[in-house]
Formats: C-alpha cells, sequence, structure tokens
C-alpha cells in the first residue's frame, strides 16, 4: 500500500494507513493509545503523527516545526518520553496545565510514552482530561502493558495494537542501517531481537546487551532441555530481584520472550512426543504472559511456570 508520509519506522504498514487516512480525512480522534511489546515502533509512530499534523507545509522536514519536534523541544508538542520514571500526579499536573497555554500551532498535543508509568492519582488526573478535552487538544499515548492501563482511560481513547514484526523485516532494517557489518550477525541479532526492531538496533550500540541476551537463550535452552529445580529456582529467585531492583517487569518479560523463542524453536524441529511437549511448553508460556499482566508475585509465577514445564 502506497504512504503519502514518510512514517520513518519499518513494518506496521496496515496501521500507519489507517491512521495516515485519519489525518487526511480529517477524521482525527481527541486521543489515541498504541499498545504493545516494547521497542517495536510505537512512539515513533506517535511522534511522527505529531509531526505530520502539527506542520504547516505538509510534513516537510526542514522547517523550525519539524525539527522542534523531531528534537522534542516543539513549545506545543509536550513529551514525556522517560520511560525509567514514574509519573505522579505532580508531572501529571504540569503536562495537563500546560494543554490550557494559548498556541501558535494547529494543536496542542501531548505526548506519553508508556502511560502505564502513571500513579493512580496521576491516572485519575488524566482521566478528568480525557472526559473533558480542551479545544484543540490531542492525545498520544503508548503503553507496553495495556491491562495496567485504567479501563475507563481505554474506553475515552482509540486503541490501536500493534505486533512484533518478523525476523526478515528486523534483518532488511539492519542492512540498511549497517551495511558495512557481517551479514551473519547481524542476522543473528535480528533473531535475538525477539519482534522488535528497537532491541536490535540497541544490541549492536550496546554489543554487551546482545551477549547478555545469547546467555539468556542458552540458559533457558538448558531448563528446557535438562530440568534442573535447584537451578531453576535460583533464576526465578534472580529475574525477581531484576525486577524489584529495576522497578520494571522488563527481565520477567525478557526471559517469557525468550522462553517463546526456544519453545518456537523446539516446535520446528520436534517431532512426535518432543513436539507434544514443544506445545505444552508454548500453552504455559502464554497463561505465564496472562498472569504477569496481572502484576502476580515474579518469583511465585516462574517456579510455578518450571514446575508444570
Amino acid at each position: 500500500m502506497q504512504l503519502k508520509y514518510d512514517w520513518k519506522i519499518t513494518g506496521h504498514k496496515v496501521r500507519i494507513a489507517d491512521l495516515e487516512k485519519e489525518i487526511l480525512e480529517q477524521r482525527l480522534a481527541h486521543a489515541y493509545l498504541f499498545a504493545g511489546p516494547e521497542q517495536i515502533g510505537k512512539y515513533t509512530v506517535a511522534k511522527t503523527m505529531a509531526a505530520i499534523i502539527q506542520c504547516p507545509n505538509d510534513y516537510c522536514h526542514e522547517c523550525a516545526t519539524c525539527k522542534e519536534i523531531e528534537k522534542g523541544y516543539h513549545a506545543d508538542t509536550i513529551e514525556a518520553n522517560n520511560n525509567e520514571e514514574s509519573i505522579k500526579i505532580e508531572d501529571a499536573r504540569e503536562m495537563l496545565a500546560k494543554l490550557n497555554l494559548s498556541r501558535s500551532s494547529k494543536r496542542k498535543i501531548l505526548l506519553i510514552k508508556n502511560l502505564e508509568r502513571m500513579t493512580i492519582e496521576a491516572a485519575n488526573a488524566m482521566l478528568k482530561m480525557l472526559e473533558d478535552p480542551p479545544d484543540g487538544v490531542l492525545f498520544l499515548l503508548t503503553t507496553s502493558r495495556e491491562k495496567a492501563i485504567l479501563p475507563t482511560i481505554i474506553s475515552r481513547v482509540r486503541l490501536y495494537s500493534f505486533q512484533r514484526l518478523p525476523d526478515k523485516l528486523i534483518l532488511d532494517l539492519l542492512r540498511s542501517l549497517y551495511p558495512l557489518m557481517d551479514p551473519d550477525l547481524l542476522a543473528q541479532i535480528a533473531s535475538f531481537a525477539l519482534g522488535r526492531p528497537g532491541r536490535a538496533v540497541k544490541f549492536i550500540q550496546e554489543p554487551e546487551l546482545f551477549e547478555e541476551a545469547k546467555k539468556l537463550y542458552n540458559d533457558v535452552s538448558a531448563f528446557v532441555k535438562n530440568p534442573d529445580r535447584l537451578a531453576e529456582f535460583a533464576y526465578a529467585e534472580r529475574v525477581a530481584n531484576l525486577v524489584k531492583e529495576r522497578e520494571s517487569d522488563m527481565p520477567l518479560r525478557d526471559f517469557l520472550d525468550t522462553l517463546t523463542a526456544v519453545g518456537r524453536a523446539k516446535m520446528l524441529e520436534a517431532e512426535g512426543s518432543e513436539r507434544l511437549k514443544a506445545v505444552k511448553l508454548m500453552r504455559e508460556v502464554r497463561m505465564a504472559y496472562d498472569l504477569a499482566k496481572n502484576n502476580v508475585n515474579t518469583r511465585l509465577l516462574l517456579e510455578n511456570l518450571f514446575l508444570r514445564l
């Protein structure tokens, strides 16, 4: 399908085409929530959408508006993109107050990356604004944990779900960005990215993260091939400690993503009873994903998962 604008994104063609159509037909909702796994380009889509809407020259990439939005300091495009910190009530009030200031652009746009970072008080403040939004204000929000968002907020936004990308698309992206790198290494990185192009790029920028991902894959493969309860429970404790230390469930999700990749590889290779075991593994992992969305105890979740494998 032919797109009018350069969205600076790999994949997600159907979702982007739908968004572009809404822009061109002037059928924009007052709020959007882009949901899906980390590092698949949701925030890039949101920021590009803001630039398309705000640019006075049909997204020219050259004007002051385009450049200011790209660098993150456009006065009428307010960003909260630091996903390492929670968004407290004071932060929410400050952002929302800016939306009521006079504007020189077409709209006031509020971009929030990982909306699940909001405390309950901040989320309630956001809800009030979504229920009665000021004229000319557009909310572009992203989340990697849709279940952590208040249902009342989700009911007041237009929800777009984004999925992981095939390895081939990620490999094509890496080849275009790093044409001089070893093709075999790029293929390996694309595979270990687990459908997340942002993760693949980060592996190249920070090679130690790639080494950690490979070690995690080998560890998980060993657990599946040769179960060892003591080692597995120790590993569950380690992941739980990382989640607590980082105040993020990313270590848990990385583990489950890797276990999914191991399970898929086993399904492709196995036959007969071994294939049935691989199918059971995938089913158990899907159940663990669902439980993880409900903020259950990480250690207990993993210990129970290991017992069922």
